[in-house]
């Protein structure tokens, strides 16, 4: 009995349209029913991979058989050279066809420049935006004086090498009710400022991996509704953050980068631009340069939560003492001291006297330096509630640790240590 058959049409939709281009095409050859369920999906998801040849005209083909339905949802993933103008084609029909979710992953000949349709740019019904560009030379990503994307709420730029600062700062201010930008391994070399002005902003990344970029300018963020902002093997001359009052959680790693001229320019305009926060994932040897510096650290007035993803020997008790309310200290690893031995800070941070309460190891190896170090903080946390160790060794090994671990005093009477 062919079951599947009887489903209904609103489901068979979804599941054909969550299956490989390729097998999607292939099951509008079962019956005249399947093949006019296949053109009149409204979520088209074009890819690639597994054809050797006749992809662009596959898509043509459906494309040109679809009559009157919407493409809610068009993504089309093409890493083989594609034809300019078939690529403009599709994506202004996905525009006449009330598109709502736009996703582009094109690779183009060397020798074409493509240019986006600018009709793109003043889409009334685009939510999402997506575009990944494998091979930025050969892509003009040139805004137009007139942006209006009223209903984009998620901005997705990746492998795109910027014009100018004007038409940056044009196409971010335009969108009034963005919500999500994420900005992706682009190229800044054309620009002398990096400007992220938006009042609708909620989420921001700026990132670039594997590897990192350091920009030799500004990068400017006014953003007053910006809640979570992530900076990840990214690394700027000179930071200037207006109104992040509302921030809640950061992510700051300036990645593999150990001597770059920047750290002394750009790390404590950066901290003090997200001083407000409340969560901070703290990694990377930023971390040192910021913690170690002779600058002074900005106060951290409402940050709770403290996660130190790559910690060094000395300088992370510098940010405690900067951070009087902090409640949760994470170490996602630990610092190799020299010598094996750690060297307590010469005064207790006031913060972990009356206000951490929850303190985790998230990879300890028991080595005498961090035994010391645990020992340190159950001898000075009076407040604290919670110690979690996520031991890495084998069992015996672990259970010797284990043992070790439970034998340090506590000054604080309701404290609890779970090992893991």
């Amino acid at each position: 009995m062919d079951k599947l058959s009887a489903l209904p049409d609103e489901l068979l939709w979804v599941i054909i349209s969550l299956l490989p281009f390729k097998e999607a095409v292939r099951t509008s050859i079962l019956s005249t029913r399947w093949k006019n369920l296949f053109v009149s999906i409204s979520h088209l998801n074009f890819d690639d991979d597994g054809f050797r040849r006749g992809f662009m005209n596959s898509v043509d083909r459906v494309l040109f058989a679809r009559k009157g339905v919407d493409a809610t949802t068009f993504r089309v993933r093409c890493r083989n050279p594609l034809d300019g103008s078939r690529a403009e084609g599709w994506i202004q029909y996905a525009l006449g066809h009330n598109v709502r979710e736009l996703e582009l992953d094109l690779s183009f000949p060397m020798e074409i420049s493509f240019k986006m349709p600018s009709g793109l740019f003043t889409c009334r019904t685009l939510v999402t935006l997506k575009l990944v560009m494998p091979v930025p030379d050969n892509f003009d990503f040139n805004i137009p004086r007139k942006v209006h994307l009223p209903c984009l709420k998620i901005l997705h730029l990746e492998f795109i090498e910027f014009s100018d600062d004007d038409s940056v700062e044009r196409l971010f201010s335009s969108c009034q009710v963005l919500d999500e930008l994420t900005v992706h391994r682009c190229s800044f070399e054309n620009l002398t400022e990096f400007n992220v002005f938006n009042r609708s902003l909620k989420r921001l990344t700026i990132s670039h991996h594997p590897g990192v970029y350091e920009f030799e300018n500004r990068i400017v963020i006014n953003a007053p509704n910006l809640v979570y902002f992530k900076y990840f093997h990214f690394i700027a001359k000179d930071h200037f953050f207006m109104d992040l009052d509302s921030l809640v959680e950061a992510y700051i790693d300036f990645g593999p980068v150990f001597n770059s001229v920047f750290y002394d320019f750009g790390t404590t305009d950066l901290i003090r631009g997200i001083s407000r926060l409340q969560s901070l994932h703290f990694s990377g040897p930023f971390s040192e340069a910021l913690l170690l510096g002779d600058d002074q650290i900005p106060a951290l007035p409402n940050m709770t939560y403290l996660k130190i993803g790559q910690c060094y020997p000395h300088g992370w008790e510098r940010l405690l003492n900067f951070a009087p309310f902090l409640e949760t200290l994470v170490f996602e690893k630990l610092p190799c001291f020299q010598e094996n031995i750690m060297k307590p800070p010469r005064q207790v941070p006031s913060c972990l006297k009356s206000q951490i309460k929850v303190i985790k190891f998230q990879s300890f190896k028991g080595k005498k330096s961090e035994l010391q170090m645990v020992g340190y903080f159950l001898k000075h946390a009076r407040a604290l509630e919670d110690l979690v160790i996520h031991i890495t060794a084998r069992q015996n090994r672990k259970l010797t640790i284990t043992e070790e671990l439970l034998k340090f005093p506590r000054i604080s009477h309701v404290c609890q240590v779970l090992i893991v």
